[in-house]
């Protein structure tokens, strides 16, 4: 059965990661998924493309590029008021600052995605409760506070506090 007859693009799973021989064949496969996507005008769909892309741009060391997938992803989340995808994409743009050692841009875009959810950690925001917990230590939990009430306009909730002191040790060094 074709896959567009149900609207669903052809695609590799969502959050499996191909190794790294096989990330021109995954890209393959998404661009597949996103022509399909584009003419149906699935922007859900299209949206996860730009995604899964931008990883794989960023697992192949191309970082302008998957930071132009992420950007495109996020403007159709935006758009939809996608959450569960805003966060996901924040946490992977502060993978992606992060590797660009830009700490304190990693650490805003990790903020965005905590603060979408009241539970920290939430599942919903992937790998930024645990990115920021490490920018926190390498940063400062004042650096933590001051950049949360900036991009927040809330100060820094205790929850978080709580999260980010009670995993501030670098792993293999707990007490």
């Amino acid at each position: 059965m074709d896959s567009r007859q149900h609207g669903r693009p052809l695609s590799p799973a969502r959050h499996d990661r191909p190794g790294p021989g096989r990330l021109e064949e995954a890209e393959d496969w998404y661009r597949r998924s996103l022509a399909i996507s584009e003419e149906l005008g699935n922007r859900p769909y299209m949206a996860t493309t730009y995604h899964q892309l931008g990883i794989t741009a960023q697992d192949r060391g191309r970082l302008e590029q998957a930071d132009d997938w992420y950007r495109q992803s996020l403007v159709i989340e935006e758009e939809l008021g996608d959450r569960p995808g805003l966060a996901r994409t924040y946490a992977q743009l502060g993978l992606l600052t992060e590797a660009r050692t830009q700490p304190q841009l990693a650490l805003e875009w990790n903020i965005r995605s905590v603060s979408l959810f009241d539970e920290v950690p939430s599942p919903m925001t992937g790998t930024a409760p645990a990115a920021l917990a490490r920018l926190t230590r390498q940063l400062g939990l004042p650096v933590l506070e001051q950049t949360w009430q900036q991009v927040t306009g809330q100060p820094l909730p205790e929850p978080v506090r709580d999260y980010v002191t009670s995993h501030d040790q670098e792993p293999g060094n707990e007490p």
